[in-house]
């Protein structure tokens, strides 16, 4: 329609314009020319537009206050804005439909089989022909034909109705089809309505519903009907429509966590019950919590009220009131699951059952509802007895008191002593699980859960028992020494006629234990006492001579009495062990004990010669001699075979040891413990460990030392060898070893440190691993060593091995540090690496790359180095590569090993390190495997866990940037998250379904044997994240994170800062080069195509001029670098080694730093760049529990865990 908008001012034309852009309306439907649609603004707006398409006849129609004064209003202007892009839409639709006839859409299709519907109601020719002479002569009309669901049936059901006119009047006839059948036919003619004519001719077969099936089928040959989707098919798709629309409204209006909800509670009946109430400012009953509920679940909007409308988004509910919701729905729940039990039970309809208004109080609800109501007031009713009584109540823990009277029962006036009744105030008290609740003085009191034990002997029953009752003279025992005394502590009692009724109370029982040993058994006569009286227990029958026995408190003795002696002797009348050791040890080490707890405890002498030793004192010899470490095992009081036996027992985790003597040895003293652990870590069998000396190798020392340390009950003796070794690794900073003169004023202290750390392994002819954090100058350290020994006179030359983006590093840092050192760099072709290893002792220092030496391996045979030193030690974290094993087979006096990593994922990492720096120290693979690494990674075993830290703590130092640099300036770290465009969002979800589909058809072999297509598909998914353009050619779309970074970037470079940008794509990094170009801002780059020698080129430049943005290749720039001229790292694309992006950020966050670094991390919501992120940091933990700092990396991904991520 042209020209409407002249109808309308500028300012609500604009304002219209913002509604419909902003999505506010809502429903636009059209009905043979006129549109309706409903407008949202603080609340919904209802418009009518009729005569569309002529200017002259449109008629509008609004429910806001302003169209009914006459005036044209927004929401008229947002529904014609809304018109006008429906009718566009509508013309493109009908090209596409064009276009979908081309293809299986729009092919002919019915769903509903007219052939077999009709066939299914046996139709006679007389009917049908009839029925065609009736539609001829329009006797019959289609009235409505439509499709549903219908209770009882999951499929989709089809309805014909139509009118007969007969007459002056008419009649109904109806049809319900399935798709290939007749469901019911019915008709109000005299021949159908007779049931007897059907009955006996099995016919539902009148000419009217003859008539109407030939109109049904006519209808479905011009018309696509129905569809197979079925009902639950049905009800989830409008669920998600109404969702989604519930969505929009909210984004429409906003969240401002105001709605609040607050409980009510009533008493009534002695039951206790809770409401709500809903609102902003004011509040309103919920009438139906399930309707409530339902309308939280599915984010609906409801009306509360003939104005309140809510909108039951979770967001919109204060935090108290997301509280009170979680309960209502459990409650909720249990009475729906309750109501459905007791309906299939047929005891009631479920609508007899519900009370949708409130909820009982009880059990977890009383609970729970107690816990989340302390802290605010409650509205509290009290209808008992036909008064009412309102409060506000709060909650508290608290008991009540309760009083006690006992008095002489006054049965016949007295004369005889009938016992005693008792009188008692107990408040109402309403139950939970484990305690209860009362209501006093506007407090509703939570009762400890301890007082209320003691108190159930009093209270059975939900509200107060009766105040009194009687206990007659037979009881009187039982209440005054089992019930009485723990109701003292929680019950105030008085008792009056205290002198009578003593009189009438017999003597309480006591108990005697009489315990004895023979014939290797441990026995046990039970007798109890009654004053003077003594009695041999169990009662027998024939024993009358004492009336008033507490045999109920008897016959508990008895059975706690046979948890230490389970077997019986009756002419003996005497318990016993049954000769069971077990048993026998049980006694002597907790049934005494017990017993005493019980009664007095007799034994005798044999019985007393019995013991449990509890120590033993034992003595460890340790010497050092001709480079092997001595070991000596010995106890003064066992022979050397009972010692052996006392082991052994303790490795079957026996909880003691039966002496040849007859005594026991309890084996829970720590010190078997750590002898065991001594043993295991030895890998010596029980008897070589306590047959005579033990010879081990020097590495052994200092984790020895540890056991011992913290292990009093052991007497070692320690020779002086011993005792020097372990002083100088406890007293390193103390150290006879200092640092070449000129590198004295270089080298921070902690890095002083470090040199003496690495000077102290090389006397002892031990090995290590530096791993300081990244960039607290390991290379330095290492360099301060080789000088002092060059200084000292050492002969030999050292061999550093380090990736190939380091070796020229390593030669600039010799040359700056140590001028005096002669370095070679094992570099050139095969020929001159050949001719500098043959005349290699001429250099101070070699210096090669894994790949060379890898290639190298022949020209290094027979050679030996002083130190060997591999930097960046996790290049040979797997043990069976090439490069591991080339390092392994260096002849070497001293090695070293450096790395800011030493394990990324697995514990087999620094196995492999080890392996290297000292053979065997920590086993075979295999042995390493079985007894740390799965009992670790697998089973959680912090046993396992703190052997292989004391171990290996000798032989690693470790510093952090935060413990050692005080002056180093933070590092801030943040996630920067961006949002996919609809292009972008489509091609990333087209992958993500092709990729479940691949992997959920594959089963377990076929996953492991594809994982490298899987990987290279799941690249293509992550380049999606960063640029479509990386691997769909032409492509022109958005690229939400492109567009972030470049954001990023130009802010940093207004703001004076100096970037480092990292991604893994080269071919990223050339996309935003040309970005970069296109601003104006200067870069460098560095990828694995840039010679080495030209990288420390670009690294110095950067450092120095003003070059703003330094892009670089994860892989090919992480490592080695020094380029703290940066304040500002970006990380384009999550790494799966967080290890590697760590190292990427420590190029600029080192020592020379002198601002503070921010580093950004970009990562697409919703994508696997997200769940990969979370999975490093599930993985970080390892590193840390080993050797104190945070590692990750993905492994090797399960099948299961694949689809994770692609959630």
């Amino acid at each position: 329609m042209e020209n409407w908008m002249n109808r309308f001012q500028k300012n609500t034309l604009l304002l219209g314009k913002e509604y419909f852009e902003r999505g506010r309306v809502f429903e636009l439907e059209e009905t043979e020319g006129t549109f309706t649609a409903g407008v949202v603004e603080r609340r919904r707006f209802e418009v009518k537009i009729t005569g569309y398409g002529n200017l002259e006849t449109c008629r509008m129609y609004c429910s806001c206050p302003h169209a009914k004064s006459g005036s044209n209003c927004k929401h008229m202007a947002a529904v014609l804005y809304a018109i006008e892009d429906y009718e566009e839409q509508k013309k493109k639709y009908e090209w596409k439909e064009k276009q979908m006839q081309k293809t299986g859409a729009m092919e002919p299709y019915s769903y509903f089989d007219k052939v077999k519907i009709k066939e299914s109601l046996h139709l006679p020719l007389d009917s049908v022909r009839q029925g065609k002479e009736l539609l001829a002569a329009n006797k019959i009309t289609l009235e409505s034909i439509n499709t549903g669901y219908f209770e009882g049936w999951q499929e989709m059901l089809g309805i014909i109705e139509g009118e007969v006119k007969s007459g002056k009047t008419s009649f109904p006839v109806r049809i319900v089809f399935a798709r290939d059948r007749v469901v019911s036919a019915d008709c109000c003619c005299g021949m159908y309505a007779r049931n007897f004519y059907r009955y006996y001719t099995q016919m539902d077969n009148c000419e009217h519903i003859a008539a109407m099936m030939q109109l049904l089928s006519e209808y479905l040959d011009k018309n696509r009907l129905g569809d197979a989707t079925d009902l639950w098919g049905n009800e989830i798709i409008r669920s998600f429509q109404k969702n989604r629309a519930n969505q929009t409204i909210s984004d429409v209006l906003g969240s401002d966590a105001s709605v609040m909800l607050k409980p009510r509670l009533v008493k009534k009946d002695g039951k206790l019950t809770v409401s709500f109430k809903i609102g902003k400012t004011k509040l309103l009953l919920i009438k139906d919590l399930f309707e409530f509920s339902s309308n939280v679940r599915n984010s609906a909007m409801g009306s509360y009220g003939l104005n309140m409308e809510i909108n039951h988004r979770l967001e919109n509910f204060t935090s108290q009131g997301r509280l009170w919701i979680e309960f209502i729905g459990s409650l909720v729940r249990e009475e729906i699951e309750f109501g459905n039990r007791v309906v299939e039970s047929g005891a009631y309809t479920r609508k007899s059952l519900v009370k949708r208004n409130e909820m009982g109080l009880f059990g977890w609800r009383l609970d729970r509802f107690y816990e989340i109501a302390s802290g605010e007031k409650v509205p509290y009713e009290e209808r008992e007895d036909g008064s009412k009584k309102k409060c506000e109540l709060v909650c508290r823990d608290g008991n009540p008191k309760i009083t006690m009277i006992i008095r002489k029962n006054r049965l016949d006036k007295g004369k005889v002593f009938h016992g005693v009744s008792v009188d008692c105030n107990i408040p109402f008290l309403f139950y939970g699980v484990n305690t209860a609740y009362f209501i006093d003085d506007d407090i509703l009191y939570r009762l400890e859960e301890e007082f209320l034990r003691k108190l159930r002997p009093l209270v059975m029953q939900q509200g107060a028992v009766s105040k009194s009752f009687q206990i007659g003279r037979n009881a009187l025992p039982e209440f005054y020494y089992s019930v009485l005394p723990q109701l003292r502590d929680v019950v105030d009692v008085t008792e009056e006629d205290e002198e009578e009724i003593s009189r009438y109370l017999p003597p309480e029982a006591e108990f005697v234990f009489y315990l004895d040993a023979e014939n290797g058994n441990i026995t046990c006569r039970p007798h109890v006492r009654y004053g003077e009286a003594e009695f041999a227990l169990p009662k027998y029958d024939a024993e009358n001579e004492y009336a008033l026995r507490e045999e109920h408190r008897e016959r508990e003795i008895l059975f706690l009495l046979r948890q230490w002696f389970p077997y019986f002797e009756e002419e003996k009348r005497e318990f016993h062990c049954g000769k069971d050791e077990e048993c026998m040890y049980q006694v002597l080490a907790n049934g005494v004990d017990g017993l005493l707890n019980l009664g007095e405890v007799q034994c005798t002498k044999r019985f007393s010669n019995l013991k449990i030793t509890r120590k033993m004192h034992m003595s460890v010899g340790i010497s050092i001699s001709h480079g092997l470490l001595n070991l000596d095992i010995a106890t003064e009081e066992l022979p050397v075979e009972e010692l052996l036996e006392v082991l052994l027992s303790y490795r079957s985790k026996k909880k003691y040891h039966r002496l040849k003597n007859g005594d026991f040895l309890d084996l829970e003293d720590n010190s078997y413990e750590m002898l065991s652990e001594m043993m295991a870590s030895l890998h010596m069998s029980a008897k070589d460990f306590v047959k005579g000396k033990v010879e081990l190798p020097l590495y052994r020392t200092l984790y020895l030392d540890k056991m011992l340390e913290e292990n009093e009950n052991v007497y070692s003796e320690r020779d002086s060898h011993f005792k020097n070794l372990v002083r100088g690794f406890k007293t390193i900073n103390d150290s006879d070893f200092q640092p070449p003169k000129s590198l004295v004023r270089v080298l921070r202290n902690y890095q002083k440190n470090g040199f003496r750390w690495l000077r102290t392994l090389e006397a002892y002819q031990f090995g290590g691993i530096l791993a300081d954090d990244m960039g607290l100058g390991k290379t330095l350290q290492v360099i301060a060593v080789l000088l002092a020994a060059k200084e000292e006179g050492k002969e030999g030359t050292s061999l550093v091995v380090a990736p190939a983006s380091l070796v020229f590093n390593w030669g600039e840092e010799i040359r700056k540090f140590a001028p005096e050192l002669k370095f070679w760099l094992i570099a050139g072709t095969q020929e001159e690496r050949r001719k500098k290893l043959e005349s290699y002792q001429e250099a101070d220092v070699l210096v090669t790359s894994y790949d060379l030496l890898k290639r190298d391996a022949p020209f290094y045979e027979g050679k030996e180095f002083l130190y060997q030193i591999i930097d960046e030690a996790q290049y040979i974290k797997n043990h069976q590569t090439v490069a591991a094993k080339a390092v392994k087979v260096i002849k070497s006096r001293t090695r070293y090993a450096l790395t800011g990593t030493p394990i990324e994922n697995r514990l087999s990492e620094i196995w492999s390190i080890f392996d290297y720096l000292m053979p065997g120290f920590l086993y075979k693979y295999e042995v390493f495997k079985r007894e740390l690494e799965t009992p670790i990674v697998k089973n959680q075993d912090e046993a396992a866990m703190e052997r292989l830290k004391k171990m290996t703590a000798p032989f690693i130092l470790r510093r952090l940037k935060g413990d050692v640099l005080k002056d180093l300036p933070d590092k801030i770290e943040k996630t920067h998250f961006v949002k996919f465009e609809k292009r972008q969002q489509e091609l990333y979800d087209g992958q993500v379904v092709y990729m479940r589909r691949q992997i959920a058809e594959q089963d377990g072999e076929e996953f492991q044997k594809n994982k490298l297509k899987i990987f290279a598909e799941l690249m293509k998914l992550r380049q999606i994240c960063c640029d479509p353009s990386l691997c769909f050619e032409n492509y022109k779309g958005e690229s939400a994170k492109l567009e972030a970074c470049l954001e990023l970037v130009q802010r940093a470079v207004e703001g004076g800062h100096k970037i480092l940008l990292f991604s893994q794509f080269v071919s990223m990094l050339e996309i935003i080069q040309l970005k970069l170009k296109a601003s104006g801002i200067s870069f460098y780059v560095i990828t694995g195509e840039t010679a080495k020698e030209k990288r420390l080129k670009l690294v110095k430049n950067f450092n120095e001029d003003d070059t703003q943005v330094f892009l670089i290749s994860l892989k090919a720039g992480g490592v080695g670098l020094n380029l703290t001229g940066a304040d500002v790292v970006i990380h384009y694309d999550p790494w799966w080694n967080l290890a590697v992006q760590n190292q990427a950020t420590d190029r600029a966050h080192r020592i020379g730093q002198t601002k503070k670094v921010t580093v950004y991390q970009l990562i697409a919501k919703g994508s696997v760049e997200e769940k990969i992120q979370k999975v490093q940091e599930s993985k970080k933990e390892l590193l840390e529990q080993v050797i104190g700092s945070g590692a990750g990396q993905i492994g090797n991904m399960s099948k299961e865990e694949f689809l994770e991520l692609l959630e």
